[in-house]
């Protein structure tokens, strides 16, 4: 758990001190302020060793029910056992979302990457750009998005790099999932996970199980925001008959 413990004990004394004694007023005057902040900055504590945020256009309407081309980067260290089979899940998950049209998982891609060697080296290239630049490198796209058959790509990559201040192991992760138009380069949605990891969750088997429990979180949360707000609908529903978009072809 992050942040000192010794903050549990100092606000168990704190309340049972509000709750159950008799004092002062100049004693209880002092007390309240410190449970108080004693709270906040254990709350602060502890939601600093996770944070997500998320970024999205205006309007998602237009990307609902698009095919997609599931995308991922090379296991990190530590995870490569477990990184096929977690992948495999995250896939099944995303093929289950009303808001994404056909995913092109995995399995699909490497064998097409396969058959072409060209492909293969223009892939990991566009990867390794995207990756460490979060930019879409435009002419690699346009190639793969012919051969991948996918107008949009679904990256889901996991980093790990030292912290900077107040990390308990001095080792953080990010794990974003990151939907993007092949053919412009434009980001349409993106989530963020950071996890600021414990001391204790640096072993085999705790990076397995954390791996696990971030992409699914990452996943759940794209799942959750990838959604069109109720006034874009009225806003559609608003247009001719004609022009509008119905909610049966976007599949949710």
């Amino acid at each position: 758990m992050c942040g000192p413990v010794w903050w549990f004990s100092e606000i168990k004394k704190q309340f049972c001190n509000l709750k159950y004694k008799k004092m002062k007023q100049n004693k209880s005057s002092f007390s309240r302020p410190i449970f108080y902040t004693s709270f906040s900055l254990l709350f602060f504590l502890l939601s600093a060793c996770k944070t997500t945020d998320l970024k999205d256009k205006a309007n998602l309407l237009p990307y609902m029910q698009k095919p997609v081309a599931f995308l991922t980067i090379k296991s990190p260290k530590n995870l490569e056992t477990v990184w096929p089979e977690l992948m495999d899940r995250i896939e099944q998950r995303l093929r289950d979302l009303p808001a994404l049209g056909k995913v092109e998982g995995v399995k699909e891609i490497n064998q097409k990457l396969k058959n072409n060697p060209k492909l293969l080296t223009q892939f990991r290239s566009y990867l390794s750009t995207l990756t460490l630049t979060g930019i879409s490198e435009k002419e690699l796209a346009w190639k793969l998005e012919d051969e991948l058959n996918s107008p949009y790509f679904l990256l889901l990559d996991l980093v790990s790099f030292p912290c900077t201040k107040e990390c308990p192991s001095n080792e953080q992760w990010v794990v974003r999932l990151k939907l993007i138009e092949a053919h412009s380069g434009e980001q349409v949605y993106r989530v963020r996970l950071q996890h600021k990891l414990d001391e204790d969750e640096k072993t085999a088997e705790s990076y397995s199980e954390l791996a696990a429990k971030l992409t699914a979180e990452v996943v759940d949360e794209f799942a959750a925001g990838f959604i069109v707000p109720w006034h874009r609908w009225r806003y559609e529903h608003l247009k001719p008959a004609t022009e509008r978009t119905l909610r049966s072809k976007t599949g949710i």
